[in-house]
């Protein structure tokens, strides 16, 4: 992960900016970003207490892409997110560019601070896109059927812990 300040007009989101919750929050944050699709990073969601949180650690994590319309709009997330750019020993987050596994672009993300301690593993999490194919478990066998989730599908996430 990258913290350089090369061009990039896509964000990732995971948790309280998702669509269902950034609309509410921060309307005129929202009105400058424009939905793109579901995509999956790199890292590990945790749960803060009131809040997820995302850490660099292997597994995947399913995040919403958005594309920047206003790049001002980094400004006011930065703010609701808890990033200051001069000083990243206080921040809560940290604003980084990624490479996401799927789709394959870089994208602007929230990671929670090195800083920070830790909260616990989130255990499940709802699957919103298709994958391209799934081996399926009948009757104790693999079978290699192609099977598309569905969107809403739950996904148990198992820890290594």
């Amino acid at each position: 992960m990258t913290s350089d300040g090369a061009h990039c007009e896509v964000l990732a989101v995971y948790g309280t900016l998702r669509r269902r919750s950034v609309f509410h929050k921060l309307p005129v944050a929202a009105s400058r970003l424009q939905f793109i699709s579901y995509g999956l990073i790199r890292g590990r969601v945790l749960w803060q207490r009131t809040y997820p949180a995302l850490i660099e650690d292997r597994g995947i994590a399913q995040v919403e892409l958005f594309r920047i319309v206003d790049a001002n709009v980094l400004g006011d997330l930065d703010r609701y997110e808890g990033f200051d750019s001069t000083n990243l020993r206080a921040s809560l987050f940290v604003r980084t560019q990624v490479l996401l596994l799927n789709p394959q672009v870089r994208a602007w993300v929230y990671i929670l601070n090195l800083q920070i301690a830790r909260g616990t593993q989130q255990r499940e999490c709802r699957i919103n896109f298709t994958t391209e194919t799934q081996r399926t478990q009948r009757n104790g066998k693999l079978t290699g059927r192609s099977q598309r989730p569905q969107r809403g599908d739950l996904i148990r996430v198992r820890s290594d812990d």
